[in-house]
């Protein structure tokens, strides 16, 4: 041992196990304080630290419980009691950390102590490795610009001159999660971590992209005094669609700063793939799902149908198909006939209209053009139209129509309806009207019974009932507001803050989803977070494009209970958590309830900030997916003050309880203040 150690011992190690220690302190002083050659050190504070030289290194452990072996006898007087309790035998518990070799501190510890080893008080020299206070900017080579590699989100709680900072590559390069109760400060926290970042003004973060989905509209002000000309942010609110009232009142906070972009939110419908039907529209996976599939592909047939020959031969057979299914099933002619021209009003080709005219053959084989249905009348012309009208209860041309509409070629098949004619799968980058998917879910549900499921229509009425109630609903008309030839690559380039050309314009796009319920938060983020994915997956160079996701209130969307999560659309976040490292996407949960989380995505996360705690199923979901942070540590999440967290994970050198640097503006979270809300003088009227 050093002779400086020697000077600087305060105790004996009396007792290991694998995550605690117990000291047994000298009688040095009363207050645990001594005098060292540079100053005076408090060697017992709780979530202080000591050091215990071993070999060629030394063991940092922090220290959890300090108290005395009680006396053996009873006190005469005050004094006496004094006076025994200075000499008292004294012991303190401490759970190993990490090590200090070779002036580099390593969190975690492979090799224990001995027995009676030396415990030593903490110097600055040691704290200063802990809390790595060197390196925080790094110089490019050949150039007289620095950049950021650590960056400070707050001060130590139990040593202030200390400041916490946070690994960038480890912290915002992988997914991270800020945890704890309503109002501790999540989103504090997270607006000032970004607000930091964005602070330096030379050779800025101009490469970096934060897509906020700030369900509760928090953070519109906080990113309105970002004074870097280099820096420019997208504010996206569906309240454009729904209110222009309450859109023009965020507005007038944010057009103070003329690098804000102000936008309306559009998410166009057809951008949306099967998943995310089936999770807007609750289709079952069973029964409805298959229809869902098959009515898509219609709409986009009808939507498409004056592109080329091939959406004329789809949409003749949908159509013959229907037909034939309508003119057999077991309802009365009036129906139907309404049912028939309904359908051909719409939709019709040159084949399938209501004045096309064909020719039939009788029972002998003779060929007609025109119908006789009325001796009184004189004979019509054999059409679509004219075989449908009713005379004594009876449609006068149905046999005439089905053999129109079912006529073979020489192979035997379907000359309207083909084998190799099939209904398109549906694609999520093809337009259609949003308008046509009820009928087109009609046409699907015609087309199975068709091929003998007479109960569909019964299974489906649910899906159909869904679909008309949500285009009747304003706070869905976000979906149909977008230019038809608007196309997924320049709406996410967009989205992303591109250019044209692909250059970075925007480093933060907030998506204000304050005034919406939670099914639109749930389609929203699936889509848009499946897109980036889809986009970074062959963005080239690989993982050159990194993105971060700021996942406000995640347990409203990323649940755990399978029954609230439905389909498999939100299972991308359960991708991207597994994936998204690889393609450069990184997700930022913030959640009030981690028992409630995905999972697999917390399991994925590799760094945590978590503010106060104290709902016993949430503290028990982080004892399980940190199992390597001691209880000691986690003890004391139930009491963490405001503004105060704990943070540990890859991009810190040691789990921290700190204070978190002011957010300066603050987000729109503030407390309601009761008292000047109520005590206030009543109105005249």
């Amino acid at each position: 041992m050093l002779r400086d150690d020697k000077q600087r011992v305060i105790g004996k190690l009396i007792t290991i196990n694998s995550e605690k220690f117990t000291v047994e302190l000298f009688n040095q002083s009363i207050n645990f304080t001594i005098n060292g050659f540079d100053d005076i050190y408090q060697y017992a504070q709780i979530n202080g630290y000591v050091i215990l030289p071993y070999q060629d290194f030394y063991i940092v452990a922090e220290i959890y419980g300090v108290r005395e072996k009680d006396a053996d006898f009873k006190w005469k007087g005050e004094r006496e009691q004094v006076l025994s309790k200075s000499n008292s035998v004294k012991y303190i518990d401490i759970s190993p950390i990490g090590t200090i070799q070779d002036k580099r501190f390593k969190y975690g510890l492979s090799i224990f102590p001995t027995l009676y080893s030396d415990v030593l008080y903490i110097k600055k020299e040691e704290l200063d490795l802990i809390f790595d206070v060197t390196y925080t900017t790094e110089q490019i080579p050949e150039t007289d610009f620095t950049r950021l590699k650590l960056l400070e989100v707050g001060s130590s709680t139990i040593f202030p001159d200390y400041k916490v900072k946070i690994d960038i590559n480890g912290f915002f390069g992988s997914h991270s999660a800020v945890l704890g109760n309503t109002g501790s400060g999540k989103s504090c926290t997270i607006a000032s971590m970004i607000q930091n970042l964005f602070r330096k003004e030379s050779f800025s973060a101009v490469g970096a992209t934060f897509i906020f989905f700030d369900v509760n509209g928090e953070y519109h002000k906080a990113f309105s005094q970002v004074d870097n000309i280099d820096i420019e942010i997208k504010y996206l609110s569906i309240n454009e669609v729904r209110n222009k009232t309450s859109f023009n009142s965020v507005y007038d906070e944010l057009k103070i700063n003329d690098r804000i972009i102000y936008e309306e939110y559009k998410l166009p419908h057809w951008f949306l793939n099967i998943e995310e039907w089936a999770l807007l529209l609750q289709a079952s996976e069973k029964t409805q799902l298959p229809i869902l599939r098959k009515a898509l592909g219609i709409a986009s047939i009808i939507s498409n149908f004056e592109n080329g020959e091939e959406y004329n031969k789809q949409l003749n057979s949908i159509l013959a198909t229907a037909i034939g299914q309508v003119l057999r099933a077991d309802l009365g002619s009036p129906s139907k006939r309404d049912r028939i021209v309904s359908i051909l009003n719409k939709y019709k080709t040159d084949d399938i209209n209501l004045s096309k005219a064909f020719k039939y053959f009788d029972e002998a084989g003779k060929e007609h053009s025109l119908i006789k249905y009325d001796d009184r009348k004189p004979p019509v012309v054999c059409t679509i139209g004219n075989c449908l009208m009713v005379h004594f209860g009876g449609l006068v041309g149905a046999e005439n129509l089905i053999q129109y509409i079912e006529k073979t070629d020489d192979r035997g098949y379907l000359i309207l309806a083909p084998p190799e004619v099939k209904i398109p799968e549906f694609s999520d980058d093809t337009y259609f009207s949003f308008e046509l998917l009820e009928d087109a879910l009609d046409l699907a549900i015609l087309h199975e019974e068709a091929y003998g499921n007479k109960q569909i229509r019964d299974y489906c009425s649910s899906l159909i009932t869904r679909f008309k109630s949500l285009k009747a609903r304003s706070e869905f008309k976000f979906l149909t507001i977008a230019d038809k030839q608007e196309n997924q690559k320049t709406y996410i380039n967009n989205l992303l803050g591109l250019s044209t050309n692909e250059n970075k314009k925007t480093q933060i796009t907030i998506i204000d989803l304050n005034s919406v319920e939670d099914e639109i938060v749930e389609v929203t983020s699936c889509v848009l977070s499946r897109m980036i994915f889809d986009k970074l997956k062959n963005y080239s160079p690989r993982n050159s494009f990194p993105v971060n996701l700021i996942l406000e209130e995640a347990h409203r969307y990323i649940s755990n209970n399978e029954i609230t999560s439905f389909g498999d659309a939100n299972r991308i976040f359960d991708r991207i958590a597994k994936e998204g490292r690889k393609y450069g996407l990184f997700l930022l949960i913030s959640s009030q309830r981690p028992s409630e989380l995905s999972k697999t995505v917390l399991s994925q996360c590799s760094n945590f900030v978590i503010h106060r705690i104290q709902n016993p199923d949430d503290l028990s979901q982080i004892r399980q997916m940190t199992p390597h942070i001691s209880n000691n540590i986690l003890s004391r999440l139930p009491s963490i003050p405001r503004q105060h967290a704990l943070v540990f994970g890859q991009s810190v050198q040691i789990p921290t309880l700190f204070r978190v640097l002011d957010a300066n503006p603050t987000p729109h979270s503030s407390d309601n203040d009761i008292s000047k809300n109520w005590f206030k003088p009543k109105l005249v009227e």
